[in-house]
């Protein structure tokens, strides 16, 4: 309140070095305007004045919260009053006889103001840093409450605010498994030093699971118990099911090589067992006692040669003839033939759009994927329900298309098939398009239905969604991608009667021995004669030495040295007028372009019977010649 005083105050501090900007205030009211006018680096206040104290002022500056020196200057301020000055937040105390103490005060109370500034700074930055950070962090207690939470973690677990999650049970809100968390706390590895790693299962707000990585950091008392853990925290979920469907994608990839490569050798078996079953039954009369022997045989092997179908589809090695049709209109084709097959008991609905785009895929397959699927349903829905077929247009984004090793476009036609059975847990549901996977009893089932589904689905360009909940049915959607082109009509099959006949001759190029020797037999009974060669080589030089016509090279695809394509080429020099028939167990680039057949490019797939041998050699025979 003394203008003297207040300048004996400025000189000493002027003494020190000090160029002071100052304000002197005497009362409550021009104090709060100072405060208000700008920022202070230093308070120094009288004790006692007569309507305004050092203590009031003192609460103005601590009230606002600033982090300000304050130094208590007075004549008359006792040990006690000074006492109870620093209990209410003054740094230092000076009385006016003793004004040499003035200066280290100041100097220290200031320097040590920086450096509380600059923590502050720090402190900031760092909460900053924390805030902003792309991954989650958090502290939390052992007991399982979150202490502290940056933004990063909020979304993680899809909360709208830090507030709510801090009032989350970490092991009943967040850990999908409420034991999980406990399991990782008993492994008691965690230091103060670095940074543990571990993975955990949580959840979302909305339910939805999350895979994250932890990386967990224990800060303990003296004594050695945790005070609370220090983590970040990263969601892995993608990562973790695009690494799940690679390693998925290898297995079937694998197994499927494995498949594709017997059922090419199997093919060769069946080809053998089913013509000379056709020949014997030919020779057999209608009542011989051995007939009903022999038509055992041959059923026995088209189940086989069913199976072997089946492993090339899942295998995508199955030789594909595809045309521009509607998903409905095959839909409605086979509907008569699956009310038969899932029963009385279970209601058949279909929603097909009239209007639905077209898709470029080998009906006989579509097919197979609809009667798969439909026969699983049956079986899943024991005591009756509902199968519901749909088809519609939907657009989808090309790049979760191309994930998924489909085509990536963004106009598709969706095939559903939905049941109300039994329904699968994720357990069964991550495994059901493995190749013989099977949830029936043994004898029931042989687990290549959906692996079928799954691979002629590939390989028509498409891919497969499901959806399934146990007790609440199963929806599998098809997406195959939408083609512009004009419907093309279905070919038409020959007409059953007697086998075709025919005089030509025709050059046989087959390494399976056995195989040569029964196509051999077949076609010399129906009239033609037959040059036969075990590989490309023995083939030339046969077509070189023979002085007469060669009407048709029928030749397998894959052999040693010379392919069947590499025969043709060279074949096509020497006998120009020859046609071609390839014969193969499944697919290669020799004659196929990823299980597509090429145009104009005759084809008879393995096993094959000596009635599709002989409708195929004549058919390829009276087909008129390309100028």
């Amino acid at each position: 309140d003394s203008e003297d005083d207040a300048l004996l105050l400025v000189r000493e501090l002027k003494r020190g070095g000090y160029e002071p900007t100052y304000e002197r205030v005497a009362s409550a009211a021009a104090m709060a305007a100072a405060l208000d006018r700008r920022g202070w680096d230093l308070v120094i206040g009288d004790h006692s004045m007569p309507h305004f104290s050092g203590l009031t002022a003192l609460s103005l500056v601590r009230e606002r919260g600033l982090d300000v020196p304050f130094i208590c200057v007075s004549g008359t301020i006792s040990e006690e009053m000074a006492v109870a000055a620093m209990k209410a937040g003054a740094n230092d105390w000076v009385t006016k006889g003793q004004l040499k103490r003035l200066l280290p005060a100041i100097e220290r109370e200031l320097r040590e103001a920086r450096g509380r500034a600059a923590l502050r700074a720090s402190e900031a930055s760092y909460a900053h840093l924390v805030e902003r950070a792309p991954v989650g962090i958090y502290r939390s207690s052992p007991a399982g409450r979150f202490l502290t939470v940056n933004a990063a973690l909020v979304r993680i677990l899809g909360y709208d605010s830090a507030a709510d999650v801090l009032r989350l049970d970490m092991a009943r809100d967040v850990y999908a498994d409420p034991a999980e968390r406990q399991r990782l706390l008993d492994r008691d590895t965690y230091t103060d030093r670095e940074y543990d790693e571990v993975e955990a299962t949580w959840k979302r707000k909305d339910g939805r699971l999350l895979s994250v990585q932890l990386s967990v950091r224990a800060v303990r008392k003296g004594a050695g118990e945790v005070e609370y853990y220090e983590t970040f925290v990263r969601d892995v979920t993608e990562q973790r099911r695009l690494q799940q469907q690679l390693v998925q994608s290898q297995k079937m990839e694998a197994v499927g090589r494995l498949a594709g490569g017997i059922a090419h050798d199997f093919n060769n078996l069946l080809t053998v067992i089913t013509s000379y079953s056709d020949l014997l039954l030919q020779d057999l009369g209608g009542e011989d006692p051995k007939r009903e022997d022999v038509e055992q045989v041959r059923k026995a092997a088209e189940g086989a040669a069913a199976l072997t179908r089946q492993l090339l589809a899942f295998s995508r090695q199955q030789v594909l003839a595809p045309r521009v049709v509607s998903l409905s209109v095959v839909v409605q084709g086979v509907e008569k033939m699956l009310r038969r097959v899932i029963g009385e008991d279970v209601d058949l609905v279909t929603a097909l759009d009239p209007d639905v785009g077209s898709v470029k895929a080998d009906v006989g397959q579509l097919e197979q994927v609809l009667m798969n699927l439909a026969v699983n349903a049956r079986d899943a829905m024991p005591a009756g329900g509902k199968l519901t077929i749909e088809t519609a247009n939907v657009e989808h984004d090309p790049d979760s298309a191309r994930e998924r090793e489909a085509a990536p476009v963004r106009r598709c036609v969706m095939l559903a098939v939905s049941d109300t059975g039994i329904g699968m847990d994720e357990a069964t549901k991550a495994r059901i398009f493995e190749p013989f996977f099977t949830t029936k009893e043994a004898g029931k089932g042989t687990g290549l239905g959906l692996a079928t589904v799954y691979g002629i689905v590939q390989q028509s360009g498409g891919f497969i969604w499901v959806y399934s909940e146990p007790g609440h049915g199963t929806t599998f959607k098809i997406y195959l991608p939408q083609v512009e082109a004009p419907l093309e009509g279905r070919a038409v099959g020959a007409a059953p009667g007697d086998l075709p006949r025919g005089t030509e001759t025709i050059l046989l190029v087959e390494d399976a021995a056995a195989v040569r020797a029964v196509t051999r037999q077949v076609l010399e009974r129906q009239g033609y004669t037959v040059l036969e060669a075990a590989h490309g080589a023995a083939a030339l030089q046969t077509a070189a030495g023979h002085p007469g016509p060669i009407h048709l090279l029928l030749t397998d695809v894959v052999m040693p040295v010379l392919s069947g394509r590499q025969l043709a080429d060279q074949l096509a020099r020497l006998r120009p007028d020859a046609k071609v028939l390839y014969a193969s167990g499944y697919t290669d680039d020799a004659v196929v372009r990823h299980g597509v057949l090429e145009a104009g490019i005759s084809y008879l797939q393995k096993p094959f019977t000596a009635d599709s041998l002989a409708r195929k050699v004549r058919e390829v025979l009276d087909r008129p010649t390309r100028s």
